[in-house]
């Protein structure tokens, strides 16, 4: 079966330079996306750092304070409600710098997507690349060799190897992150923390 789609037409060089104008306005959005998002996830971080910094000190002094409020059974329910409630705030700052994970990896997408486009305008842009199937080749090995995760792997088999249609490939590949997730919370927290 050939899955070729030979098109009745071609583009003109206005046509292309139209295509090339919206490509580098949407790197564009991208880069500008990535580095907004990057100004807003550091202020983030640097604040819940801060927070867990201040969430062990809490910890801390409660401890060395437990002995001698231990002699005073008021005291010593405060100090135990103090104690808990730092311990359950510890354990929300650990979920929130595992979400900030999403963060990652949704910039290393941007990036590689930004770079496919890139590369796209610069081929479409040459009129002698354009028609080069070597070129096109060399540009797909390397879109290819900038894939560094595993779903972006997965979805470049889908869409070139397999010649899935876009809408069905994004639907395999919903699939699988949904069951990767299922499994995934089945596992500690503290088992899977890449964190920048």
């Amino acid at each position: 079966m050939n899955n070729e789609v030979n098109y009745p037409f071609a583009l003109g060089a206005k046509e292309v330079q139209e295509t090339i104008l919206i490509l580098n306005l949407s790197i564009a959005q991208i880069e500008l996306t990535i580095t907004e998002g990057d100004h807003s996830v550091n202020a983030l971080i640097d604040t819940f750092r801060f927070m867990t910094q201040h969430i062990e000190e809490i910890q801390s002094v409660s401890d060395m304070l437990k002995p001698v409020l231990e002699s005073n059974p008021q005291f010593a329910d405060h100090h135990d409600l103090l104690a808990s409630q730092a311990a359950e705030l510890a354990d929300k700052m650990q979920q929130a710098i595992i979400a900030f994970q999403f963060y990652d990896k949704l910039s290393q997408r941007l990036q590689h997507v930004s770079k496919g486009l890139t590369g796209l305008s610069e081929i479409v842009s040459h009129e002698m690349r354009v028609k080069n199937e070597e070129e096109w080749q060399s540009f797909k090995d390397s879109v290819r060799k900038g894939t560094s995760m595993r779903e972006e792997e997965e979805l470049f088999e889908l869409i070139f190897d397999q010649h899935k249609t876009t809408h069905d490939a994004i639907a395999i590949m919903r699939e699988r992150m949904t069951q990767r997730l299922a499994s995934k919370q089945s596992v500690a927290p503290e088992d899977d923390i890449e964190f920048f």
